[in-house]
């Protein structure tokens, strides 16, 4: 994975996007190795950081729990926004896991799921609506929030 991780710096632009591709096949295959992506990506310039969301993305669905449980402790806003954005770009298959996000002690992880969950919209809306009936307060205002950003009021 070390060459890869370099490779995703070359200046050569099709040695990047190769690089992305290995990186995901071998993500789609070991959770080490997907496990090793996000670690780099906390690491990474904007650039880098760019090119390994898009190999958590081409990695698929699989990689889901480990971003959320990435963002349970993650501090850095900037990594959340990646996890958030290849979280949403999962649809459907993020929305669970990220209302769960809203029970975090994380501030900035419920944040990046209310946002992740935004980018999602219509799949979301069934299990936000349910979220705002939590008993837990927090749970609640978060996604009652999102709910308002989607324009809907009365839940």
């Amino acid at each position: 994975m070390e060459e890869l991780l370099k490779a995703i710096k070359s200046e050569n632009l099709d040695e990047r996007h190769a690089a992305v591709e290995k990186m995901a096949e071998r993500a789609r295959g070991s959770e080490e190795a997907a496990a090793q992506i996000i670690s780099a990506l906390r690491e990474a310039d904007m650039n880098g950081k760019w090119y390994l969301g898009r190999a958590l993305l081409k990695t698929g669905p699989a990689v889901i729990p480990a971003l959320i449980k990435e963002a349970e402790t993650e501090p850095q806003a900037d990594v959340l926004r990646y996890y958030g954005a290849v979280l949403a770009s999962f649809g459907k298959e993020s929305v669970a896991p990220l209302v769960g996000l809203f029970s975090s002690e994380n501030a900035a992880a419920r944040g990046m799921a209310g946002a992740a969950l935004e980018k999602i919209g219509e799949p979301a809306l069934a299990p936000l609506l349910e979220a705002a009936k939590s008993d837990n307060q927090t749970v609640k205002i978060c996604a009652g929030i999102v709910l308002m950003k989607l324009g809907v009021y009365s839940y």
